[in-house]
C-alpha cells in the first residue's frame, strides 16, 4: 500500500462516523469573448468578426467551400489561480442547416493569437464579408500583417472534443481528458489561450452548420461549462456504470486538509455486496473501457492501490476512513469503487470517480 495512502485496520469494515461535509466542487458557465470564422479565400478577403452566426463545415459552392469557426473563452478571468479542471464542456447552437443528418464537428486546439474585427457578412453570412483591420481570415490570423503558418489556421491536428450536431437546436461535447487539459493550460498559462478551432472532416460540400456567434441578439451564444477543486475541496467525476443496475454513488467526505481525516462513502448502492476501494494519485478524465461504455478512470501504475474492501449495508452504503497526507499540499487523490452486482454482465458495477485535492 502507498505510505501516504495507508488506513487503520478499522478501515478495513464498514465503519459509520459522523464527519464535516466536504466543500464541493464548483461549476461555472462562460461567455464567449472572442469568435470569427474562416472562410476558403486564397486572398483572406473574407471574414465575419461583428456577424451573428459562426460557420463550420464544406458549402455547395464550386470554390471557397470551407469553413471553419474560432471560439475562445477567458478562463484565467473566471476560475481562480491554482484550480484544478475536472470537467469541461463546450455548448453551440445550431440555427441552420444544409444537411438534414448530423455532422460531426470536432475542436482543435488553436496554436497562436487570432482577431475579430468588425466585418458583418450581409444576408445569411454564409458567403463571408469583406475583411476588416484586426479579422482572422483564411490566410491572416490578424488582418493586415499577421499570417497562419498553414492556411485555415493553425490548430493542433488531434481533436480535444467532438460533438454530433443535428440540423437545429442546442449540442454540447462529452468532457474529455484533452479538453481539460486545454483548459488547465490556459487556467495556468493565460498567455497560451488562444481557443478552439471548430471543423468537420471536410469530407463533402453541401454539409454545413450555421451557429449562434457571441454577437446574436436573439438566440444562443456559445458557452463553455467548467467544473473545478480548489485545495481542500472534494468533487465527482462520471457516473455508476453499466446503468440501470443501480445508482450507487462514491464520494469523498470531509474538507481535504492535510493531516485530516475524511472518509470514502457509498451510497445506494446494491445491499450487502462487496466493494473494494481503489485509490491514485493520477486521473484518466476519458477512462479505460473494462466493459463497452463503462470507464475505470483510475490510471493504471504503481500510484494505484488497493485502500480497503466493505460490505454494503442494508441501504446499500458504506464508509471507510480516509487519512489525508500532511506535508503535501496540492496533492490529489482519485478514488473509484467497484462492487459486486448480479445483474451486471460483468458481475461488477463501477462507481463515479471521486476526487480530492490536499490543502
Amino acid at each position: 500500500m502507498h505510505p501516504f495512502l495507508c488506513v487503520s485496520a478499522a478501515g478495513a469494515a464498514a465503519v459509520l462516523f459522523v464527519v464535516a461535509v466536504a466543500p464541493a466542487q464548483t461549476t461555472v458557465t462562460l461567455p464567449c469573448v472572442q469568435d470569427n470564422t474562416l472562410y476558403e479565400s486564397p486572398t483572406g478577403a473574407l471574414s465575419n468578426g461583428a456577424g451573428e452566426a459562426l460557420f463550420v463545415g464544406v458549402t455547395g459552392q464550386t470554390s471557397n467551400a470551407r469553413r471553419r469557426a474560432l471560439l475562445r473563452f477567458d478562463i484565467a478571468a473566471a476560475i481562480p489561480a491554482g484550480a484544478f479542471i475536472v470537467s469541461a464542456r463546450l455548448g453551440v447552437t445550431t440555427i441552420q442547416s444544409s444537411f438534414p443528418g448530423n455532422i460531426v464537428v470536432t475542436g482543435h486546439r488553436v496554436t497562436r493569437a487570432w482577431g475579430e474585427g468588425t466585418s458583418i457578412a450581409p444576408g445569411g453570412g454564409g458567403s463571408g464579408g469583406a475583411a476588416t483591420t484586426g479579422d482572422a481570415t483564411w490566410i491572416h490570423s490578424v488582418l493586415p500583417g499577421a499570417l497562419w503558418t498553414n492556411p485555415g489556421g493553425d490548430y493542433v491536428a488531434s481533436a480535444s472534443l467532438r460533438f454530433s450536431t443535428q440540423p437545429l437546436g442546442p449540442t454540447a461535447s462529452a468532457t474529455t481528458a484533452a479538453a481539460i487539459a486545454d483548459v488547465q493550460r490556459w487556467l495556468d498559462n493565460p498567455a497560451t489561450n488562444f481557443g478552439w478551432l471548430l471543423r468537420t472532416n471536410e469530407g463533402g460540400s453541401g454539409m454545413t452548420r450555421k451557429i449562434d456567434s457571441r454577437e446574436t441578439t436573439t438566440g444562443t451564444p456559445p458557452s463553455l461549462t467548467v467544473s473545478y477543486l480548489l485545495p481542500s475541496q472534494t468533487g465527482q467525476y462520471g457516473a455508476t456504470c453499466p446503468t440501470g443496475i443501480t445508482s450507487l454513488s462514491y464520494r469523498i467526505t470531509a474538507p481535504a486538509i492535510g493531516g485530516g481525516v475524511g472518509a470514502f462513502v457509498q451510497s445506494n448502492g446494491p445491499p450487502g455486496q462487496l466493494a473494494a476501494n481503489l485509490i491514485s494519485l493520477e486521473f484518466d478524465a476519458d477512462g479505460l473501457l473494462l466493459f463497452p461504455t463503462c470507464p475505470f478512470y483510475l490510471t493504471l501504475g504503481p500510484t494505484l492501490v488497493s485502500h480497503s474492501i466493505v460490505v454494503l449495508g442494508a441501504t446499500g452504503g458504506a464508509s471507510v476512513p480516509a487519512a489525508f497526507p500532511a506535508g503535501f499540499p496540492g496533492l490529489r487523490l482519485f478514488a473509484q469503487s467497484a462492487v459486486l452486482a448480479s445483474a451486471s454482465p460483468s458481475g461488477y458495477v463501477l462507481s463515479n470517480a471521486a476526487i480530492a485535492v490536499i490543502q
